[in-house]
């Protein structure tokens, strides 16, 4: 746990208190303001990692974190090495909030950073310094929920909400109903949320209000400018990462341990996505994938329609890998589905007519099928009785089923997801704005020397 020592300053006769570093050596001057006190605070928790000050600063404590409370309304830099959020932060203002590599964020309790919409999270770090959001216990003690997690709320659309000024918005669920800071969404889909690279998010998930908990990574309402690279969510109590809405997309990515689902999406969301793991854990997790448009109106428009390729999914005792639902339509190429216990692919819908979409709408094709408890559903009550077995089996769709990707380890504290079986080539070829080279089924090329997992990710167990 943490102990606090407080420091305090006066400027221009207001209260206000520092939350940053000054000068950081390379010419940046930090200036965090708030709206509320902000304290400097000492702790036993030592930084795995230390930011680009490395507690040199004399504005930066010589040792533990700086605690961070209140309201950050105008741009600020956080340089030192570690901070603490002591609730929930919101980021306003139409502000940018940058962190530098190499910094730890502790989330004490319930607390989050909440960055609202017309505002920014640059939080690019290095392979060599990611940028670490984690809970704020001892390390060894640590467990999912111990802190909130990460939120982005931007001004795209979105197709369910209040209509305000003819667009529709959203509310953060979880946050009081009159927090005018929870709203998302918009009609700007070329808008920005900001720019998260070389970032892991740890332990989050508490909830925000009973039964409402946050994801690991919520972007709600986020347009296509907002950056999402190499990020790994990692033993979250609810969902990895969940879009509502928006036009954002991602690529490397790695979700571990969800006590939910480890990617989820609703709201008309059209994002692409490439290179992506998701490893159920035993005893913990839902869904590897649990999608939807919208359960009031399957049609409802804009109509959620992401594009995913290369994807590692691996089961853990989740009933199902990936569950297609409420309308949502999407175009899913060179994926591995391995160890699910139940079926790896379930499509439903309530008034949706499957036979419809498939495969001009939604489609799987490219994909490796190995050691899924049931191989496809065929004709069930969930999908008006679509037929699953039929749809991805035939040779059209060119999925393989039963050959052993050969993945290096799925251990849940040292995998390797690096597959050794050369099979996997020859897929399809991503469309431009992917990675067009990337003509193999999987987050990572067979016997990879250097996987893009290096250096950045971990898996802590606590």
């Amino acid at each position: 746990m943490h102990k606090k020592i407080q420091f305090f300053s006066l400027i221009l006769g207001i209260a206000a208190f520092s939350a940053g570093c000054g000068d950081d050596g390379g010419g940046t001057t930090e200036t965090t303001s708030t709206t509320s006190t902000t304290n400097t605070t000492a702790t036993t928790n030592t930084p795995d990692q230390g930011g680009p000050d490395n507690g040199t600063d004399p504005e930066c404590p010589a040792t533990g974190d700086v605690e961070v409370s209140g309201e950050i309304s105008e741009d600020t830099t956080w340089s030192c090495p570690s901070y603490l959020l002591t609730e929930h932060i919101f980021v306003t203002g139409n502000s940018t909030l940058a962190i530098e590599p190499g910094v730890e964020i502790f989330g004490e309790n319930d607390s989050a950073l909440i960055v609202t919409r017309g505002s920014q999270l640059d939080a690019v770090g290095t392979a060599a310094e990611p940028i670490v959001f984690t809970s704020g216990n001892s390390a060894g003690s640590r467990t999912t929920g111990d802190w909130s997690g990460v939120a982005l709320l931007g001004s795209a659309e979105i197709n369910s909400g209040t209509l305000n000024a003819g667009v529709l918005e959203g509310r953060l669920e979880g946050l009081e109903a009159t927090e005018a800071r929870a709203i998302y969404g918009g009609n700007d889909n070329a808008s920005s949320c900001g720019h998260l690279e070389y970032v892991r998010i740890e332990f989050a998930g508490a909830e925000l209000s009973p039964g409402n908990e946050l994801n690991g990574l919520t972007v709600a309402g986020c347009g296509s400018e907002t950056q999402l690279s190499y990020i790994q969510v990692h033993l979250g109590s609810d969902d990895g990462i969940e879009f509502f809405g928006g036009t954002a997309g991602m690529d490397h990515v790695v979700v571990t341990g969800a006590s939910d689902d480890s990617l989820d999406w609703d709201l008309g969301w059209t994002g692409d996505v490439q290179f992506l793991v998701t490893h159920q854990f035993a005893n913990l997790g839902d869904r590897a994938i649990e999608a939807d448009n919208l359960g009031s109106n399957e049609a409802a428009t804009p109509r959620s329609n992401p594009r995913i390729y290369n994807a590692t999914i691996i089961g853990g005792t989740a009933t199902n890998g990936i569950l297609l639902r409420e309308g949502t339509r999407g175009t899913f190429r060179n994926f591995i589905i391995a160890n699910v216990p139940g079926s790896p692919i379930d499509l439903a819908a309530t008034t949706n007519d499957l036979t419809t979409e498939w495969p001009t709408q939604l489609s799987f094709e490219r994909t490796f099928f190995f050691n899924n408890g049931a191989v496809l559903e065929t004709a069930d009550t969930n999908d008006n009785g679509f037929d699953e077995s039929a749809a991805l089996m035939p040779a059209a769709r060119n999925n393989v089923f039963g050959t052993d990707p050969m993945l290096g380890s799925t251990s849940t504290t040292a995998p390797n997801y690096v597959p050794a079986n050369t099979a996997l080539n020859g897929q399809a070829t991503p469309p431009a704005g992917f990675d067009t080279t990337a003509t193999y089924a999987g987050a990572f090329a067979p016997n990879a020397a250097s996987p893009w997992t290096a250096g950045w990710t971990s898996f802590p167990a606590n």
